[in-house]
């Protein structure tokens, strides 16, 4: 039995050194009856073919085993950097393809597709898996460009931070990719320890994220409560995200989860993105277009610029803060429409503020109220709102409450502030007046 193993680049030239120093296709016949060697040197001819084949696939990755060598080709070899495939390749997967390596490393993909329909199987009754299309058990920088991956049977792509990773924030930089139809996440980073996403440990590195020119769309069409893009980071560390010109749409769980437990803030920037038709995989359990989770100490920071987030499962955004920490968020040029719930929802609990500016804000046909901020505990809202419309919510157009400890009778902290200027509240069923607690109009 022929046994093929991967070389390194000095056994590989070693090989090259071998064969070439025999004249081995013009006196093949000559050889093999005078050298007893020969059937030796035969081998190493064929093997140095094999070798040979696969080294410029993984230059130029064209099909399922070229990729496998080049993601081992870079796990095993600190040196490359970079991987690139064929124009407009077609690849189908039979089993994840995983990196194991330390160094940053780039994807070229040139347009080509995977399909991971064959790669990867999860317990359909836990929905636990660790598979996924493209796995990366590293910390070091991921940049994905042009590529595109499709049907995946679990994850599309991984990113598995280790636990004892230390040093600068991971960056993980996508930019024209498509994840469509994954079974689960479609994009997944996870800084979590623990498998069914619980507990709070995790490295103590943070993550940055940038997408741009990208689409996740229906994913998490296979289980209950599996995103778009899902960041899950625990212990220390912050989640910095940037998106822009990308849609992440149609997908069964909510359309982005930022998921913070532990030390560390979430600051996350987007412009002209849509995030529509997500959380709508089973009825008991909805999801939001945008969902933050923000646990222990540390801020939430939103800056959305020319966002529409539409008939969403329940939130249209849904950012909540616990611990001591405030919210702060700028929203300019943002449609929130037809969402099951809340369209626009900000909880604050604990020590912490609301602090919010809303420019051209149109909140329209909200389940619930069509923009909602709570703030529990120790802090403030302080909340401008220019040229806003709340039109034809479920219950109050704009409702802020701002509670010591909610529903209590008596008021022991000072009032929060809010700034109207050219605000339209119209067809909301519990009325066209803004519903507030313990808020002064200024």
């Amino acid at each position: 039995m022929l046994k093929i193993t991967i070389l390194t680049k000095r056994q590989f030239n070693i090989i090259c050194v071998i064969v070439l120093s025999y004249s081995f296709v013009k006196f093949r016949v000559y050889f093999y009856r005078t050298n007893p060697y020969m059937k030796y040197i035969t081998r190493l001819s064929f093997l140095a073919v094999l070798v040979a084949s696969n080294v410029h696939a993984a230059g130029k990755v064209s099909d399922e085993a070229s990729l496998i060598y080049a993601f081992a080709m870079a796990s095993d070899d600190s040196s490359i950097g970079k991987i690139e495939f064929e124009k407009n390749a077609q690849i189908s997967l039979t089993s994840p393809v995983i990196y194991n390596g330390t160094q940053n490393l780039s994807l070229e993909g040139n347009g080509a597709t995977l399909d991971g329909a064959g790669a990867g199987i999860f317990d359909p009754l836990t929905a636990v898996t660790t598979d996924g299309t493209l796995i990366f058990n590293t910390a070091g920088d991921i940049t994905i460009k042009k590529l595109t991956v499709i049907n995946s049977a679990t994850r599309g792509i991984v990113v598995n931070i280790p636990g004892d990773a230390q040093g600068d924030d991971i960056q993980v930089k996508l930019y024209k990719v498509k994840i469509l139809g994954s079974a689960l996440y479609g994009l997944h980073i996870d800084d979590n320890a623990d498998e069914f996403d619980e507990g709070a440990i995790g490295s103590v590195i943070g993550i940055e994220l940038s997408i741009s020119h990208s689409s996740f769309i229906g994913n998490g069409t296979g289980a209950i409560d599996f995103d778009g893009i899902r960041v899950d980071e625990r212990a220390q560390g912050d989640i910095h995200v940037m998106i822009s010109d990308t849609h992440i749409d149609g997908n069964g769980g909510d359309g982005i989860e930022l998921d913070e437990a532990g030390e560390g803030n979430v600051d996350a920037t987007m412009k002209h993105v849509t995030i529509n038709d997500n959380g709508l995989y089973n009825a008991n359990d909805l999801d939001d277009g945008f969902d933050i989770d923000e646990a222990d100490s540390g801020d939430i920071e939103v800056s959305l610029f020319e966002v529409q987030v539409k008939n969403n499962g329940e939130e249209g955004l849904d950012f909540d803060e616990a611990g001591d920490g405030s919210v702060e968020l700028k929203l300019r040029s943002v449609t929130a429409l037809d969402n099951a719930n809340e369209g626009i929802k900000v909880d604050e609990q604990d020590a912490g503020n609301i602090e919010a500016k809303l420019f051209k804000v149109e909140v329209r046909g909200s389940g619930d109220d069509g923009i909602q901020f709570t703030e529990l505990g120790t802090g403030k809202i302080e909340a401008k709102l220019n040229r806003v419309s709340a039109i034809d919510n479920a219950k109050y157009g704009v409702k802020m409450e701002q509670w010591d400890v909610e529903d209590a009778e008596t008021i022991l902290e000072d009032a929060g502030s809010l700034k109207v200027r050219k605000l339209s509240l119209s067809g909301n069923d519990k009325g066209d007046k803004l519903k507030l607690n313990n808020i002064d109009i200024k």
